[in-house]
């Protein structure tokens, strides 16, 4: 019973304690949106519910029961009528008050509402015996980061666009603080004491209340301890944990739908399922960039809506981060987003009934499709995942329902210890969440990850001890955590599949990218805002966006492209964002559709098995130092002398160095590089290789090549050989002291279409070429295709150069000897690390080098082959004779053995030295300057390596081939050298042929004596080949079978030198004298590579034969026959002329061949052209169907014709034998000219 003194009056109760409070909670199911906002924002959420204060202090703890007892006798009596008619309250006011270090955000009783707290709190503060005080009565949202304006005005927008809270006062709440020991009075939570129901006039409709916040709270406990113990390790010290207990529990979100008939966004009850599961699914992601001063700048939100449905972003999903609530109004509000992505995890905050997002920066999910999502909270304040579920979208035809699952994310941002640590964590919560609730479910994760990338700011970051060593191997960490939860990076597996269609703006050809650059998201040196935002120095691409699949077999990756580069305004160049937008479209697999995934059954075949370093090894910078000190990386000197003679030498044949518009030209032609030169791994002593593509034929290109090389000899361009190589004519220059190898294809369409090149499918029937042609243009096609598909360039180059190094120091760098060359390596390389990415996301250079070494030695080269599995898909059909110990097949037609010179031995020493590398790099503490042979420097002779002392000293014997030489003609002594290193393989062969147990290797590289003397005229050299039992030959041998293996070694060498003598073109005894003998190892000790030039070539300079080039001749092909003449003139048809132009010599068959055809005076089709056939000898056809196309299936090379005769009477008019020319009156021949 209250305490009622003798006046009637209340006994006073003092109200002065912090302990307890008597307030009104609203119901929770009301405060949804305050709750979301005072999670992030009010230090006391989880301590205290949402509530108005109606007396705080309250009375003291011991005297609760009797403030309860008088304020219950008082509330029973009769309040004024105006108030006792409503029971309902209205906060809709949003305000703030001011602090010395911030401001308290709330919102108040709404404009005109009735003053039913203020008689409640008068009732009570008059049974409490207190007098009437004044109250601003609130409910807290939150307080502000700091007293600034912006800060308050930020928080104060988003209580505004709250909508009101109406709800009914059912009864008061007394609540009390508990103590817990070594907690402070903030600290510590307000439990329910007890309740006082109003009146039955006030609030007829009593519902119970029971603390909800406490509830929540001691749920949430649980679920962090259990989070906690799996996070545990994955924490690191750094992570800052909220001191706040914000709620991160997983929390169902409400899914916003667009009705058209109402214009407006209305809560999505239900998740109806489309009527047919879609065949293809896109989703893109982009930050969308919020400035963090308050209010954000607006004028990018036009450009950001244009690019968001641009063609490039045109997506079923969009995933947008950094979005604010200014913002996402104004992109609902659009028509065309509205059509395109009914479906909105957040509806438009100015829309009166739909809150505020929670935060500055928000992740908003978009979808044509209905989906239901929950959101993920992380550690830290702000940051969580939003988790949509499409329950439309499952694996067609299969029994189990498993829906696909999309999280969007964005990440802590930085390369701070604590921000690493907190991406750490982060990915850990979302990865435990989704494989606890999802486990069997196909995944999508995309946002922004925040992750460095760049190995460059890595690196730097930690020089600079900006991060500490754990750090960086907690960026590795974070990679392997997201491939063992079976998340393929997109863009990876998009750009090894060859379906990365980021062509416009791709990076590709930059030369200054460092590992981790490719495809970034985030550019500072091309994006204004990126460099404004990047808050370093540095300025490094990073390839922060990402989009993560778990295919789970619903979903292949089909498409991959990057958007929102910048637009043109007027005259300026702007940027919507900081980002570029990512976009991946999949295929949506059925169970039948399960048999296309076998289209890459290849990668199956030869599966890989990743090799991960560690220590110093694990440094990529540590192999970039030990690569520079072996002179593998090219000064910036060497990198712009090199492109000072590429743009020379097409300035020269083209007269522009534009290659890509042929249009500058005299003739349509383009000039490309090839080889290393074009994939970015050349080194000082490599050459440049120059394709030139052009409508003309080959004859006449190589005629005027010559001419306007001649011309340019002023210009440091010189001619130094001509060589038929397989591939055809090449011709070697020197353009101011660097080498050039220049080859030719004839392919008229190619040129016309060029700058379509690179859209065109390898079986487009544009390459319906000659196959001379097509082999031509095979390392342009495979090299363009190579750079479309590797993952990051420089880790390619880094790892080539290491390999090359390598493969160069233990003598297995010449194809010519039976061991790898640059295809060889290119080719081996980036199959591998393509199908290591593909498999396991992000590759260092370090870790593909070791996976290099120790998958090519255990590689079964006898019942596989090498190829590109991604290419091929399918294992190529390919026919092995029993002379190809190794098959490597290239990409594109004619697909033929790149490794066609390997040999038995050859392979038996690759596979040794590739497992010792390998058994070398797991050694422990092993660095790669070790790996390399120690330290080097300038005193370091060139061609010491520790191979070629290892190669002098391992083998039992030699087999010496020695060559000497004293002719006059320095030309003649360079060839004999190369007749005879091309012919060792040979005798290797024969002597493994023979002798199979024994372990034959030959060095690829020409030995000299070091106490030799040397001379200008005379050169003395050889070539040793290490003999050696083999570990499959018997210990016990007897001596009878040894002479027996020492004779058939000696009748082996004498065969190999009777062979090397008799050749009469490339010996000559008077000259020069090559032998061949068995050496021991101590006669060969002292040897030392020789890297003098045995002579030079003279430049060629004749230009008459008409057995040049293999190639076509057209009417273009024509040349004026005037001594004088110093140009090719290039004319549609011949001169007429009646007077021989030569008593002699014989005129070419192309000018019989176009006279013919050309001369209005004589009849093509009364003509037979007689040629000698390859297979079947000599055969004839009708001139009208001779082909001189070289694209031709039918062309035949000019210099097998052997005659022309008349039809009518069988006349022979030109025939090479017997150099008889009607035609023209050449040769001995003296008919007469112009036949008719």
């Amino acid at each position: 019973m209250a305490a009622i003194d003798e006046s009637g009056q209340f006994c006073p109760l003092a109200i002065n304690s912090y302990e307890t409070a008597l307030c009104v909670i609203p119901p929770a199911e009301k405060c949804r949106d305050v709750d979301n906002l005072r999670s992030l924002y009010d230090k006391g959420y989880g301590r205290w519910p949402p509530h108005v204060n109606l007396m705080y202090p309250f009375v003291a703890p011991e005297n609760l029961q009797r403030a309860k007892d008088q304020i219950v006798s008082k509330l029973s009596k009769p309040l004024p009528e105006a108030i006792a008619k409503t029971s309902t309250v209205s906060l809709g006011q949003a305000g703030s008050f001011s602090h010395r270090t911030n401001h308290t955000i709330f919102v108040g009783e709404s404009k005109g509402s009735t003053r039913l707290l203020a008689s409640i709190r008068c009732a009570a503060l008059e049974a409490l015996g207190q007098a009437s005080t004044p109250c601003h009565f609130h409910l807290t949202i939150g307080q502000s980061e700091d007293h600034s304006a912006s800060s308050r005005d930020f928080l104060l927008s988003k209580a505004k666009l709250l909508p009101s809270l109406k709800f009914q006062i059912g009864r008061l709440a007394i609540l009390v603080r508990e103590r817990t020991p070594g907690q402070d009075t903030a600290s510590s939570r307000m439990r329910l004491w007890g309740t006082i129901d109003l009146p039955a006039e006030i609030s007829p409709h009593t519902s119970s209340l029971s603390e909800f916040w406490i509830d929540a709270e001691r749920q949430q406990e649980e679920s962090l301890s259990n989070q906690d113990e799996e996070e545990e390790d994955e924490r690191g010290s750094d992570v800052a944990v909220e001191s706040s207990p914000f709620n991160r529990q997983p929390q169902a979100g409400t899914t916003y739908r667009f009705e058209r008939q109402s214009k407006r966004w209305e809560t999505c009850s239900s998740i109806a399922e489309p009527d047919d599961t879609p065949e293809n699914l896109t989703i893109s992601s982009y930050n969308v960039l919020i400035d963090s001063e308050y209010p954000p700048a607006r004028d990018r939100d036009p450009l950001l809506l244009e690019t968001i449905i641009s063609k490039l972003a045109k997506a079923d999903i969009l995933v947008l981060q950094e979005v604010s609530d200014d913002f996402l109004s104004f992109l609902l509000s659009d028509n065309e987003v509205q059509q395109n992505f009914p479906f909105a995890s957040h509806g438009p905050p100015s829309q009166p009934d739909i809150g505020p997002l929670p935060s500055l920066r928000n992740v908003v999910v978009l979808s044509r499709w209905a989906f239901s999502w929950v959101l993920v909270p992380f550690h830290r304040r702000h940051k969580a995942a939003v988790v949509a579920y499409f329950q439309g979208i499952s694996q067609k035809g299969s029994s189990e329902y498993l829906p696909l699952v999309v999280a969007g994310v964005h990440l802590t941002c930085g390369l701070t210890d604590g921000s690493v640590a907190a991406k750490k964590v982060q990915i850990q919560n979302l990865k435990n969440y989704l494989s606890r609730s999802h486990a069997s479910n196909p995944w999508i994760i995309a946002g922004d990850f925040n992750i460095t990338t760049s190995s460059y700011t890595i690196e730097t970051a930690l020089k600079k001890k900006a991060v500490s060593a754990q750090t960086c191997q907690s960026l590795s960490s974070i990679e392997s955590m997201m491939n063992d939860a079976g998340l393929l990076d997109a863009w990876a597996v998009a750009r090894v599949e060859a379906v990365d269609h980021d062509n416009l703006h791709s990076n590709r050809d930059s030369d200054d990218l460092f590992e981790g650059e490719e495809g970034a998201t985030f550019d500072p040196r091309v994006n204004e805002l990126a460099a404004a935002t990047s808050g370093t120095s540095l300025n490094r691409p990073q390839r922060y966006d990402r989009i993560l699949v778990r295919p789970q077999g619903l979903l292949q990756v089909s498409g991959f492209n990057r958007f929102g580069f910048p637009a043109s305004h007027g005259d300026d160049e702007i940027v919507p964002s900081d980002h570029w937008g990512i976009r991946c479209s999949m295929k949506i697999m059925s169970s039948a559709d399960h048999k296309a995934l076998d289209s890459l059954e290849a990668l199956n075949a030869n599966p890989v098995q990743p090799i991960n370093v560690s220590g110093d090894l694990a440094d990529t910078s540590d192999l970039a130092s030990a690569l520079s000190a072996h002179q593998m990386c090219p000064t910036k000197e060497e990198v712009q002398s090199r492109d000072d003679a590429f743009a020379l030498i097409k300035t020269v044949l083209l007269g522009s160095s534009d290659d890509e518009d042929t249009s500058l030209s005299d003739i349509p032609m383009v000039i490309v590089p090839v080889g290393s030169y074009a994939m970015g791994v050349w080194t000082s002593t490599s050459d440049i290789d120059c394709l030139c593509i052009g409508s003309i034929s080959s004859k006449t290109f190589f005629k005027l090549a010559r001419q306007r090389v001649h011309r340019a000899e002023a210009q440091g361009v010189r001619l130094i050989r001509r060589v038929e190589a397989h591939t055809g004519t090449m011709l070697e220059l020197s353009v101011n002291g660097i080498s050039v190898d220049l080859q030719y294809c004839p392919a008229a369409r190619i040129v016309e279409r060029w700058a379509e090149m690179s859209g065109f499918h390898h079986s487009d029937p544009i390459f319906n070429l000659s196959m001379l042609s097509l082999r031509k243009l095979k390392p342009y096609r495979d090299i363009t295709y190579i750079q479309r598909t590797l993952p990051s360039t420089s880790t390619f180059r880094t790892a080539y150069r290491c390999i090359k190094l390598w493969a160069v120091q233990r003598g297995l760098y010449s194809s010519r000897f039976g061991y790898l060359s640059g295809i060889h390596l290119t080719l081996m390389l980036s199959s591998l690390y393509k199908q290591m990415v593909h498999d396991a996301g992000s590759v260092t250079a370090t870790d593909l080098v070791a996976t290099f070494f120790h998958h090519y030695a255990e590689f079964d080269y006898k019942n596989s082959m090498i190829f590109d599995p991604f290419f091929h898909r399918k294992t190529p059909r390919y026919q092995r004779s029993v002379r190809e110990p190794v098959v490597m097949l290239g990409f594109h037609a004619p697909n033929a053995n790149v490794a066609h010179t390997s040999t038995v031995p050859g392979l038996k020493t690759l596979v040794k030295e590739l497992q010792m590398a390998s058994d070398l790099l797991a050694e422990d503490r092993m660095t790669w300057e070790a790996f390399f042979g120690g330290a080097v420097d300038a005193t370091t002779p060139k061609d010491h390596t520790a191979g070629v002392t290892d190669f002098l000293k391992f083998y039992e014997s030699y087999a010496k081939v020695d060559i000497q030489y004293w002719g006059r003609t320095l030309r003649k002594g360079k060839e004999l050298v190369g007749w005879v290193e091309s012919r060792c393989l040979l005798l290797v062969v024969d002597i493994a042929k023979v002798l199979p147990h024994l372990e034959v290797r030959i060095w690829p590289a020409r030995f000299a004596n070091a106490s030799a003397e040397e001379s200008e005229t005379e050169y003395n050299g050889c070539y040793l080949i290490g003999l050696s039992k083999g570990s499959e030959m018997h210990m016990n041998v007897s001596k009878e079978d040894r002479q027996v293996a020492k004779n058939t070694l000696q009748k082996s060498l004498e065969k190999f030198e009777a062979q090397l003598q008799a050749d009469e073109k490339y010996y000559d005894p008077s000259s020069c004298w090559v032998g061949v003998s068995l050496a021991k190892p101590s006669n060969v000790s002292s040897f030392q590579l020789d890297a003098r030039e045995w002579g030079d070539y003279e430049a060629d300079v004749d230009e008459d034969s008409d057995e040049d080039e293999d190639a076509e001749d057209t009417p273009e092909d024509l040349e004026d026959d005037k001594p004088a003449a110093k140009k090719v003139a290039i004319r549609q048809g011949p001169a007429h002329t009646t007077k021989p132009v030569s008593s002699s010599k014989l005129r070419p068959a192309s000018d019989v061949l176009n006279r013919l055809r050309w001369d209005p005076d004589l009849n093509p089709s009364d003509y037979i052209v007689g040629y000698e056939d390859r297979f079947l000898g000599a055969k004839e056809t009708s001139l009208e169907r001779w082909k001189t196309e070289q694209t031709d299936d039918e062309f035949i090379p000019q210099h097998r014709i052997l005659y022309f005769k008349k039809k009518s009477d069988g006349v022979v008019v030109w025939e090479r034998k017997t150099r008889i020319d009607r035609i023209f009156g050449s040769g001995v021949g003296a008919g007469e000219a112009g036949l008719a």
